[in-house]
């Protein structure tokens, strides 16, 4: 078989980029939906939280939602990512995709309702002059008898929200209509009507299994969209057989299991170790594979 060019013009990139957020050189790429699969108290919480710490650390991680019943007792190691009280909601609850949701529209709409005061803010700066009651009104303080320049809680920046599932198995969550639509459609929640890359959210999700019945597992439909997965130590010989073989449309399957089987021997009484797998490396990344995610793996 052999190739033979076809007379049209080279293909271009039309819309936004995939990723429009800026991430440390060495740290995935924004938005992204992650999955964490490993039994209890092999470390996926602490992987997640130290993750997101990092990331807000950098300055590209603002609003961290938390999808758990698990916060208090997680509460050390939650307490450093600066969670909202507000923010912290049970999976249990059946509006919980909804309020996200809300907010990351809201977090929109309060970027554009200060990017149109900054407007009239420098317009009315301009001409202090000027008799325009509206404006006076608008931008005077009583209490400090100043006028007032608009604000912003991340001064004019966009946010990056990040959504925390920890503990979601055998919840009504993890199955629900709303929850897939969220993981696939997650790039492009906060959508502003002139085009401008959305707000966006990026999913770090916590489970025990890989695929199961009912409420016990992954659904497809969230597997097929996941951007990057971190998989630990299991005895499941046909669960792995599955997930590198979904993760092979993009990377072999057998190079995908090779870096399996090198990090699960490495140490092979430590439970703690994992494989994380990147589907979307950045350019200057030397491998799609990391031992626990500080660690490059290198052919």
């Amino acid at each position: 078989m052999k190739t033979k060019p076809v007379d049209v013009p080279a293909f271009k990139d039309l819309g936004n980029p995939a990723f429009a957020v800026d991430t440390p050189r060495d740290h995935i790429a924004l938005g992204a939906v992650c999955l964490c699969i490993a039994k209890a108290r092999s470390g996926k919480s602490r992987f997640v939280t130290n993750l997101l710490y990092q990331l807000k650390q950098a300055g590209c991680m603002h609003r961290i939602f938390c999808l758990s019943d698990t916060t208090k007792s997680n509460h050390k190691m939650l307490k450093n990512l600066d969670i909202r009280p507000e923010d912290v909601i049970s999976p249990r609850d059946p509006d919980a995709v909804a309020k996200i949701v809300a907010e990351i529209e809201k977090e929109r709409d309060l970027l554009v309702q200060y990017r149109e005061k900054m407007k009239r803010w420098k317009t009315f700066y301009k001409n202090l002059d000027v008799d325009n009651t509206s404006e006076l009104l608008e931008f005077y303080n009583p209490y400090s008898r100043q006028f007032d320049k608009p604000t912003h809680w991340l001064d004019g920046r966009k946010p990056v929200i990040g959504i925390f599932c920890d503990d979601i198995q055998s919840s009504p969550l993890i199955g629900s209509k709303a929850f897939r639509h969220l993981c696939i459609m997650s790039r492009h929640v906060g959508a502003f009507e002139d085009g401008e890359p959305p707000i966006g959210c990026s999913l770090f999700i916590c489970v025990q299994n890989y695929t199961s019945q009912g409420n016990e597992g992954i659904p497809k439909s969230i597997r097929g969209n996941i951007t990057c997965c971190a998989m630990w130590k299991s005895g499941n010989v046909k669960e792995l057989d599955l997930w590198a073989t979904e993760l092979s449309g993009i990377i072999p399957k057998d190079d995908i299991l090779e870096a399996y089987d090198f990090v699960m021997t490495r140490d092979p009484y430590n439970r703690h170790n994992f494989l994380f797998v990147d589907l979307n490396p950045k350019l200057d990344h030397p491998s799609p594979f990391r031992m626990n995610y500080d660690s490059w793996l290198i052919s």
